[in-house]
């Protein structure tokens, strides 16, 4: 998807943020739930649906990135294991639901289908990560005029001598097309208790990157000040 971009002062601009990123972020945390106890945690697999076919190297890579920053984290037990096997039911889901349907990563507050290894390994928190946005978006600068100034100096001779005189000349010059391309990507964590079912901790982390490279970048700071903030909430 390409977009025209008609203000000929964007190529300057857009040249000074090429090594720079945007962040939005925002978080919720359920005031009525204690997380001191809660340390250990099971996460799903990184649900990376959103992803075309073309970026599936790209869903693998999310994977491991998550699983080594997972095993990072100190003072928390994070078990990472993308498991389909058996669905424990967790208060709010009626167990007819849970046999009839296969695992799955969609989520709600009230509900939540999790593997039977959660249980298992007696986890107080089950996390979700889902890519919800990851694309490259191409901007087009089209071809145009920049008029730039050139100095002139010139020697004089008037009645008091000689003198430097400068003259600033104005004078087009022609700015090739150019594309630029943007990387998105937004991550979305929901974080349940174990005991209620309840959605208890919830963030999204979306970033932007005037680049054209692999996401790891981007990922990687996004599941750090996931496990940043969690931690936080928890110690």
């Amino acid at each position: 998807m390409k977009k025209k971009l008609w203000i000929p002062l964007l190529v300057s601009a857009l040249t000074l943020m090429s090594l720079t990123a945007n962040a939005d972020y925002a978080k919720w945390t359920d005031p009525t739930h204690s997380f001191k106890a809660d340390h250990t945690i099971y996460t799903s697999v990184v649900n990376t649906d959103v992803l075309s076919k073309k970026m599936a190297l790209e869903g693998r890579s999310f994977q491991v990135i998550f699983n080594q920053k997972a095993a990072e984290v100190k003072g928390l037990k994070i078990i990472t294991a993308p498991l389909q096997g058996a669905i424990a039911v967790l208060p709010g889901n009626s167990t007819d639901d849970a046999s009839a349907a296969a695992p799955s990563d969609e989520v709600s507050t009230s509900a939540v289908r999790i593997p039977q290894a959660a249980v298992d390994a007696k986890a107080a928190l089950y996390a979700v990560p889902t890519v919800t946005r990851c694309e490259k978006l191409v901007s087009v600068v089209p071809a145009h005029t920049e008029w730039t100034t050139k100095e002139i100096h010139e020697t004089v001779c008037d009645k008091n001598g000689y003198k430097d005189v400068v003259h600033k000349i104005p004078f087009p010059e022609q700015i090739p097309e150019k594309q630029y391309v943007t990387m998105y990507l937004t991550v979305r964590f929901d974080v349940y208790s174990m005991k209620t079912g309840a959605l208890v901790f919830t963030s999204e982390d979306a970033r932007d990157r005037l680049d054209d490279s692999n996401f790891n970048g981007l990922f990687t700071r996004i599941v750090e000040r996931f496990f940043k903030n969690l931690k936080s909430e928890i110690n």
